[in-house]
């Protein structure tokens, strides 16, 4: 894990590496976090959803009861970049950031090991758990106690909108959702690749085929009985290739009938669903299980991965000829296991990957063999924009805000600590050079200390604002985290 020193070395310099900065202790342990709808904006600040799972420990210490494992909707107050004051993020790692507000908590049928929102309906979440189907929740909906259904084990969960089913085995991680949002894949342990249409919903829920099963597993999923509650859609189309669990699934944002996968055979796979067959593969992709894969929206070409050799790789599906495994780019920054990968919606050849030890690593492809000072090349390789090392625990989540450019959510799981990190990188990091001087120019008397800085009307707004909130904060109830079973 990341050592103390690092971390304090880290924590010292947020106010200089970041433009905004929110730090939050989860009660629970969370293995995905997922930005949603933007609910309301001004100059200053933006209210955005904020989806969150926690892993219980499936009972009550208090009252003995049964606790269900949950989606915490959440409301976070997103500044604007250049509005947030240094003092801003000066945070308590053992406490709750006042910038995030739970508004109610779904329960789930097992634990959430992965969580998906659809692009533009992010009230519509996908999730995978110890089961082999895909539950499809509406957030939008009651949560709690309101409308839950009851469990032979005395359990409850809230009632999903939809139940995909077509997996043999359990599919616990591999999960994707087009970028129209009309298209879900996902991977199992059975080393298939399925694809459901969410229309199929309106049609009588598919084609059912023989397989797939119904039986609750340990940790999560619904009996038969239970999934005959619930609108079940069968998946349209099946693709195998794989030999072994099928880890992460990704489309092609710009062509919903391509899409990407990988496992722990070590390989990659590039499929069209309209033929049902691959296009293009790599045996031997890494040297270890292959964990992540993400396809660039600037590129249709590109893809990343990482993988348990801790290495990430940059490939371009037109050097896949003969099943080659010849990367375009390989970085070895991460020292564990790289879980994790998310590319930027707006920046071409910009994204991020996270691994086991806690780090968080943004990379530019478009950098590499760019020259360096001596000077900066102590700092780092030119294609690696930034290290975050502000999680203690394994990062199991990361995602890019597709409303709010260069601002990430994060998510870790550690002994030491579970966090909930909500972050926006300094524009300085990721500018031209050039222009990053001649603006800091401008301001030399005020960073050299011989001049004060002038109180601005943004941030009198702001302090106003600051106000309005902790009024409303005040008279809010239910607003913390830890209420989720009291609803």
């Amino acid at each position: 894990m990341i050592t103390d020193e690092t971390y304090g070395r880290w924590k010292s310099l947020v106010p200089f590496v970041y433009d905004w900065f929110a730090h939050t202790r989860t009660s629970w342990p969370s293995l995905s976090a997922r930005w949603g709808e933007v609910v309301d904006a001004n100059a200053y600040r933006s209210r955005q959803r904020v989806y969150v799972t926690e892993q219980t420990e499936g009972e009550d210490g208090r009252t003995g009861k049964p606790m269900p494992n949950t989606i915490l909707v959440c409301q976070a107050e997103v500044l604007r970049p250049r509005v947030a004051a240094a003092e801003h993020m000066i945070f308590d790692e053992h406490s709750k950031s006042p910038a995030l507000r739970k508004e109610k908590a779904l329960w789930h049928p097992g634990e959430v090991n992965r969580m998906r929102c659809v692009p533009g309906r992010e009230n519509v979440l996908m999730t995978h758990t110890d089961a082999p189907e895909v539950f499809v929740f509406d957030a939008s909906g009651p949560g709690g106690k309101q409308n839950s259904l009851k469990r032979a084990d005395g359990t409850q969960y809230t009632p999903p909108a939809m139940c995909l089913r077509g997996h043999k085995e359990n599919a616990e991680y591999a999960l994707a959702i087009s970028q129209k949002g009309e298209v879900v894949a996902s991977g199992g342990k059975d080393g298939m690749v399925m694809i459901w249409e969410l229309a199929d919903a309106n049609k009588g829920g598919g084609k059912k085929e023989d397989g797939g099963v119904g039986a609750p597993v340990v940790g999560g999923g619904l009996s038969s009985t239970e999934l005959a509650r619930h609108t079940c859609v069968w998946a349209r189309c099946e693709l195998a290739g794989h030999t072994d669990t099928i880890e992460d699934v990704c489309f092609n944002p710009q062509n919903e009938k391509e899409l990407c996968s990988v496992g722990d055979d070590r390989a990659m796979f590039f499929w069209d669903t309209r033929t049902k067959k691959a296009t293009g593969f790599a045996n031997g992709a890494h040297s270890d299980d292959v964990h992540c894969v993400g396809w660039s929206a600037h590129d249709e070409h590109v893809v990343v991965t990482g993988g348990k050799d801790t290495v990430v790789k940059v490939w371009d599906r037109r050097m896949l000829t003969n099943g080659s495994n010849e990367a375009m780019h390989t970085f070895d920054t991460h020292t564990d296991s790289v879980l994790c990968v998310d590319m930027h919606p707006h920046a071409k050849g910009v994204f991020m990957t996270a691994d086991e030890v806690g780090r968080v690593n943004v990379f530019d492809y478009t950098k590499v063999g760019a020259e360096q000072t001596p000077e900066l090349a102590k700092a780092g390789a030119p294609y690696l924009v930034l290290q975050h090392s502000g999680h203690r625990g394994t990062v199991w989540d990361i995602q890019w805000n597709p409303y709010d450019p260069w601002t990430v959510c994060s998510t870790s799981v550690g002994d030491f600590q579970n966090t909930l990190q909500l972050w926006r990188v300094n524009d300085m990091i990721y500018r031209d050079t050039e222009e990053c001087i001649r603006e800091l120019e401008q301001h030399r008397d005020i960073i050299c200390g011989r001049q004060a800085p002038l109180k601005s009307k943004d941030a009198a707004q702001e302090n106003k604002e600051d106000s309005e909130g902790a009024a409303e904060k005040d008279d809010a109830s239910g607003a913390d985290a830890d209420d989720a079973m009291e609803e």
